[in-house]
């Protein structure tokens, strides 16, 4: 299972890093619209989630939006049964910023 996790995670990255490739579909027919998952915030932080029975399945740091010399934001991942979550970090000049969402299905 947790083999499973990362391979969706890491594949998830993989797509956003690459950003999005042209339309598969023929002209006329229908598309799919959205994404079949979602990020919902939630009002917990890293440690009430791991007081809660998560735990970190891995961490990246990410220099795209700070450049190399500055503090990278960090995006930590967590699982907890079936349930997956993540807290971001991101530091702007003299301010931080820190939030956590778990992952739900779209609809939800």
């Amino acid at each position: 299972m947790r083999r499973g996790l990362l391979c969706v995670v890491g594949a998830a990255l993989v797509v956003m890093a690459a950003g999005t490739a042209p339309a598969q579909t023929p002209a006329g027919q229908p598309t799919s619209e959205g994404h079949p998952h979602k990020w919902q915030t939630i009002d917990k932080s890293l440690y009430d989630l791991v007081a809660d029975g998560y735990r970190m399945i891995t961490a990246v740091y990410d220099t795209a939006g700070t450049g190399p010399t500055s503090t990278p934001d960090v995006h930590y991942f967590l699982e907890k049964g079936n349930s997956l979550a993540k807290c971001e970090f991101r530091k702007r000049g003299d301010a931080s910023f820190y939030w956590c969402y778990l992952l739900a299905k779209a609809g939800q």
